[in-house]
């Protein structure tokens, strides 16, 4: 049989079902595409594509359990050859600029029209990325907004309040940051005060959202 004869495999994720038979009915509509597989979490998706090795996996980005994200970077650690399709009703800036870097092939929003998919399908199959470029430049100017902001909130923090920070981040008590400081529980509740006036927050919640954006900053 000829390459131009061999259709491109594919599996589907979606937790929805009524998504899954649509995908489904859209996709077998065209000539050269296969569909291996259906499955409605992300656990099975990616044991099947473990298993099955599908030419092009379209995954729900927000599944319960295992999410596309995770998907995607298990597949490229195991160096699959599948080629990871993201179908997604919404997806924030950081995931974008996550799959993005982690080699995502292919992104549709669900509202998108239907022949999108397939040309997407088609150009991913053909070895092409299908990313939106308004969708990604605009996503990457919002997150260097996004952390040139983060930059200037936590400048001032020294860097034992940094140290403070995150460790606190991890839920730790004060006794115990004292501990892997080696420093007083008093000192540390100092170091807090400073934290706490200088991000302008007022409570152990607030910081923790405060930590958790520094250490994504880091990231």
């Amino acid at each position: 049989m000829s390459r131009q004869n061999v259709s491109t495999t594919i599996l589907l994720a979606d937790d929805h079902p009524v998504v899954l038979r649509g995908l489904a009915s859209l996709i077998n509509g065209n000539p050269g595409f296969e569909i291996v597989a259906s499955c409605s979490d992300g656990s099975a998706a990616l044991a099947e594509i473990q298993r099955s090795r599908p030419d092009i996996a379209v995954i729900d980005l927000n599944m319960p359990g295992v999410s596309g994200l995770d998907i995607l970077r298990e597949v490229r650690a195991a160096t699959l050859p599948a080629r990871i399709v993201f179908l997604t009703a919404d997806i924030g800036d950081a995931d974008i600029m996550s799959a993005v870097s982690k080699g995502l092939d292919g992104l549709i929003m669900k509202d998108a029209a239907p022949d999108t998919l397939v040309d997407c399908l088609r150009a991913v199959a053909a070895g092409c990325r299908w990313l939106p470029a308004d969708t990604i430049v605009a996503a990457m100017d919002r997150e260097t907004q996004r952390r040139d902001h983060a930059r200037d909130l936590f400048k001032p923090l020294t860097e034992r309040e940094r140290e403070v920070l995150g460790l606190a981040s991890r839920d730790l008590s004060n006794k115990e940051i004292a501990r892997d400081l080696n420093i007083s529980e008093g000192t540390v509740k100092v170091h807090l005060n400073k934290v706490y006036s200088k991000l302008n927050v007022s409570s152990r919640v607030s910081l923790q959202a405060a930590a958790g954006e520094y250490l994504d900053l880091l990231s």
